[in-house]
């Protein structure tokens, strides 16, 4: 994570204790009233009073945080840190949105990327984007497609780095070929792995702070 860091600052993570603000990835699962109010806090900052724009954004930029910055890590350093609910992972927040990775202090390096993509799916995004639909009319697709469109910017950003390691386009294209939930089928990778073209969309348009632009990976 700190290789990361070094290579794209905005990518910011920190292995710590909780801090005031900070939050768990186990507290928002278990709590959908909990991660609701977190949705609706965003709305002054995004713009937008639509709870299904609101939620589809808040996941894009927690995926961007937490899938991003841990498939970024794997792709730099051949390890992350355990990425589970359970490890006491989450996200520090800024203006009301998810701004940087937060590992828990006790969290394991895991090594093999099955194991970590199972870790960080089953064990962490498929329960809390159940959490979030529990109070949200939100499509799987577009979830799941705001997640895809959030490692390929991250690891993007890592391939066109500069001082970036040599050879990782093979690692690249193993993380984007081993993601769940069929996410190939949501979009189209192009080589080597580092851009995806969305078909769906992530809704940001409808917000006043877009002033009508889309995102340069936009299905519409």
């Amino acid at each position: 994570l700190d290789a990361v860091e070094t290579l794209v600052p905005f990518l910011r993570a920190r292995r710590d204790s909780p801090e005031p603000g900070d939050l768990r990835a186990a507290d928002l699962i278990e709590d959908p009233d909990l991660l609701a109010t977190v949705v609706r806090d965003t709305c002054e900052q995004r713009g937008s009073y639509d709870l299904q724009v609101l939620a589809s954004l808040w996941w894009q930029g927690y995926s961007y945080r937490v899938a991003g910055g841990t498939l970024a890590a794997w792709v730099v350093a051949g390890s992350a840190p355990d990425p589970s609910a359970a490890s006491g992972v989450g996200v520090g927040v800024s203006r009301g949105r998810p701004s940087s990775l937060v590992i828990g202090p006790d969290a394991e390096e895991i090594t093999d990327l099955e194991t970590l993509i199972d870790q960080l799916f089953t064990s962490h995004l498929d329960l809390l984007a159940a959490s979030l639909r529990a109070g949200h009319t939100i499509g799987e697709r577009l979830l799941w497609g705001n997640t895809a469109a959030s490692v390929a910017s991250c690891l993007g950003a890592i391939a066109g780095a500069e001082g970036a390691p040599a050879g990782l386009g093979e690692r690249i294209e193993r993380v984007t070929v081993a993601l769940p939930h069929d996410i190939a089928a949501l979009g189209t990778w192009t080589t080597p792995h580092t851009d995806y073209r969305r078909t769906t969309c992530c809704l940001w348009w409808k917000t006043t702070v877009s002033e009508g632009a889309l995102c340069e990976d936009c299905s519409l």
